[in-house]
């Protein structure tokens, strides 16, 4: 058998495998999923179509989640059934090095990371977007609602529309906000405010400035407080949410902020972790690699399975351990983000190297 043929054999195999473990691991999340959001769509009497989109748009997501673990998986349950039937032996029989053994496994892996990319960075943003609209508005019926685009966000509450340029939802804060108020067809009155604070009940506007457009003047003056009785909470329709913009999308958006001078260690770590996570699959492939093909003839694939779940949970909790610490200010985002990966890989090569042995 030439080596090219052993690559297409091991190839198939292994995307057999990952589609299979792709296609097991999306149904038991979307099943969780829907007994999880099955409360939400009993409360709010939803209907089967709308059920039926929502979790079509949840789909790229699960598929974004669960990718890695897949590849994982599979490299190791073919490796797993190659040493189960002797193939393993008959290839270091053949003086097959062990480089060459691995070269399809690798294969998949950069391909795989390709696919997981192009979820990332736009399929992924995009249909959440779809799922958060049928949600809030189809679903939930809130009664607030806006959208965000680079220009920022913006949502309408009785006669007054409302642009903000950042939202934190999560710490209750706006930058750059402006409001616009109309009254009878007619543009009455412009708030500018550079910064306000929620504490729970109200809005503390800081730098406030109103502009008073009459019928026959206009008035410029300094405000304390302003009317926005809306919580946090009440506005996710208009906040930034970094997961329903592509990557380009949040570059520019994190472009705009430090222009005006505004930083958010949060935004800056999730725009690092976009691009770090896009390569798990090839960092799990490579941390499975060294222990696929060590298994005994029997129970390998069931091992191999279990394997790859502990090697994917340790890398995805650590990674997500350092994310929280880059969103909190505690490290830097690139730090934060790259840092698991950098750590698995050296550790993936260096036990990968020195068991090179073992592959002849």
């Amino acid at each position: 058998m030439s080596t090219a043929t052993l690559d297409v054999y091991i190839l198939k195999k292994t995307i057999y495998m990952w589609i299979a473990f792709l296609v097991a691991l999306c149904m038991l999340v979307m099943i969780s999923m829907f007994f999880g959001d099955i409360s939400m769509f009993i409360q709010h009497n939803t209907d089967l179509k709308t059920m039926l989109s929502y979790m079509a748009f949840s789909l790229p997501q699960v598929i974004f989640m669960v990718l890695p673990f897949s590849v994982c998986l599979a490299i190791l349950a073919t490796q797993a059934s190659l040493s189960k039937h002797s193939e393993i032996i008959a290839m270091e029989a053949s003086a097959i090095p062990w480089w060459r053994i691995l070269m399809p496994f690798t294969i998949i892996a950069v391909l795989t990371t390709i696919i997981m990319m192009l979820f990332s960075f736009e399929l992924y943003p995009l249909s959440q977007k779809k799922a958060d609209k049928i949600e809030d508005i189809f679903i939930k019926k809130r009664d607030v609602k806006g959208s965000f685009t680079l220009l920022g966000g913006r949502f309408k509450l009785g006669d007054t529309f409302y642009f903000v340029e950042h939202m934190d939802i999560r710490r209750g804060t706006m930058d750059n906000l402006v409001c616009y108020t109309v009254k009878d067809g007619r543009l009455t009155r412009i708030a500018r405010i550079a910064h306000a604070r929620w504490d729970g009940t109200i809005w503390h506007p800081t730098g406030m400035k109103v502009i008073m457009l009459g019928t026959e003047d206009i008035k410029i003056s300094k405000a304390s407080g302003f009317a926005l009785k809306k919580g946090p909470e009440d506005l996710v329709m208009a906040s930034p949410r970094p997961d329903v913009l592509t990557i380009g999308q949040l570059r520019s958006y994190l472009v705009q902020l430090r222009a005006d001078g505004i930083y958010s260690s949060s935004l800056e770590t999730t725009y690092y972790d976009r691009i770090s996570f896009a390569m798990s699959p090839f960092v799990m492939a490579v941390l499975a690699l060294p222990f696929g093909i060590r298994f005994p003839r029997t129970g390998g694939i069931a091992r191999g399975m279990a394997l790859g779940i502990v090697l994917g949970l340790s890398y995805w909790g650590t990674h997500y351990a350092m994310v929280s610490l880059g969103k909190s200010g505690s490290l830097s985002p690139a730090v934060a983000t790259w840092m698991t990966n950098v750590i698995a890989l050296a550790i993936g090569m260096v036990i990968l190297f020195l068991r090179r042995n073992k592959y002849g």
